[in-house]
């Protein structure tokens, strides 16, 4: 990799190993510590979450940055396990494919009506590059082992011709379902899509599953045909963050066939860096 033509330094730890960045404004990033910058190093930091598209998006993500530390937080398990939901980011997709090829198969169907055999480049690539306003996404990373691991994701792609509605989706892989995570993810996804103007989530149930369908509808949700055999299920997200109920959170997971019984409660309540 090659550093910038006038070595200019960079600001936070003084490298001289500044990388050209960015996809439509000239940005550089710094080789040794992961701070990126506006104007090749002269303007002010960027932060790694603004840069969907951008090639040294892996370098920059060595840095911990205010937008992940602001949406991080660290969780307690009624079963003990310590959490941690963070925003999922581009340096995560291989331990997303890996991750997908451990799921059942039950578990696929469930994420995709026709799930493919695994994840490929394309696939990966729409879902961890992200731009976290139209699409956003959450990891649930288990703490408290040699190296934390991934086991859960939650994310809302915005229908791009009305704003205020996004498909959601949540996994939780099949070995820590049951433990509170779905819940945690659905909780935290509904109060950032609220703050980004969502106030409609959307997914999709076979007709078939006559008992999630006809649950769902008791509770208040809006059933409606979509393509053949598939229903259409509408949630109202609760525009207050504090508002976000388990009732909600139950209709959430049960249109996306999550069943995810436990309870948790929140550790320390500070926030954490997602690195």
């Amino acid at each position: 990799m090659s550093c910038m033509a006038d070595a200019r330094t960079c600001r936070a730890c003084g490298s001289t190993d500044l990388q050209p960045a960015g996809t439509t404004t000239r940005r550089a990033v710094c080789g040794r510590c992961g701070r990126c910058w506006e104007a090749e190093g002269d303007g002010p930091e960027v932060d790694v979450l603004a840069c969907p598209g951008c090639r040294r998006r892996g370098t920059c993500e060595a840095c911990a940055t205010w937008l992940s530390e602001s949406l991080s937080r660290r969780h307690v398990l009624d079963d003990g396990g310590e959490i941690l939901i963070r925003p999922l980011v581009y340096g995560d997709r291989f331990e997303l494919a890996a991750g997908f090829d451990e799921l059942s198969l039950r578990s696929r169907q469930l994420r995709f009506f026709q799930p493919p055999e695994a994840l490929g480049p394309d696939e990966l690539e729409h879902l961890t590059n992200i731009d976290y306003e139209d699409h956003f996404a959450l990891a649930a990373v288990l703490l408290g082992r040699p190296a934390p691991e991934g086991i859960g994701v939650g994310r809302y792609l915005r229908d791009p011709t009305d704003p205020t509605i996004a498909e959601v989706a949540v996994t939780v892989m099949d070995d820590h379902q049951r433990r509170g995570i779905g819940t945690l993810l659905t909780r935290t996804l509904a109060e950032v899509a609220a703050q980004r103007g969502v106030r409609t989530f959307v997914s999709y149930v076979q007709w078939s599953n006559d008992s999630a369908v006809e649950g769902l509808a008791r509770e208040g949700a809006r059933v409606t045909a979509d393509e053949p055999g598939i229903a259409r299920i509408e949630i109202d997200v609760p525009v207050a963050a504090g508002n976000v109920s388990r009732s909600f959170i139950h209709r959430v997971l049960s249109a996306l066939g999550v069943i995810d019984e436990a309870s948790s409660r929140e550790g320390d309540g500070g926030l954490r860096s997602a690195q």
